[in-house]
């Protein structure tokens, strides 16, 4: 990628970022962002449509950067409690930038994003496991459990909460483990 359009993404994102830690998303103007950035606007209108397009792009490149900070999202299916850590450790490692991207109120759209993602990891290793609706359940519920759960009590004792939530999400293996044994063992139809 030519030098200059990589400058002038690093300088749009770090203004965005500035901006959208002070204010919400629907305060925040492009000509103001043009300004912080030091761009024209027509510059900022040849990469986004609008606002709300650069901070989507910069949503699914936070979920993206997230799911590539977990070394082995599959383990979800077989080692629940590894998969937790790693989700967790993925979680304090993109903090800030979370926080400032997905503010309160859009907490919820980040855990359906990484739900996403993180099934059509699991689902394109083992199609299989796509077909059984009580995998998916389980699976929904170890991902929005762990995202929650360590929203609503990292700020409390971390060490005991994540203890905590990965002893849950060693209970719901059995059930995890179960539904994909038995999956894995019916013939194909």
């Amino acid at each position: 990628m030519d030098l200059r359009i990589q400058k002038t993404n690093r300088s749009v994102v770090n203004a965005f970022i500035k901006l959208r830690s002070k204010k919400p998303l629907n305060k925040i103007t492009v000509t103001e962002l043009a300004k912080e950035a030091m761009i024209s606007k027509a510059t900022f209108y040849l990469h986004y449509r609008d606002i709300y397009d650069l901070s989507e792009q910069l949503q699914d490149r936070l979920v993206l950067d997230i799911i590539n900070d977990m070394p082995h999202p599959d383990r979800i299916v077989t080692h629940p409690d590894e998969y937790t850590r790693e989700l967790i450790a993925a979680f304090g490692a993109n903090a800030a930038l979370t926080n400032i991207l997905f503010p309160d109120e859009e907490k919820n759209l980040l855990a359906q994003r990484l739900e996403k993602h993180i099934k059509d990891t699991v689902y394109r290793a083992n199609p299989r496991l796509g077909d059984s609706l009580e995998f998916d359940i389980a699976l929904s519920m170890l991902i929005h459990g762990a995202f929650h759960t360590y929203q609503s009590h990292m700020d409390k004792d971390r060490g005991a909460a994540v203890e905590c939530i990965c002893k849950i999400s060693l209970l719901l293996s059995e059930a995890v483990t179960g539904i994909h044994k038995k999956e894995a063992a019916e013939p194909p139809y």
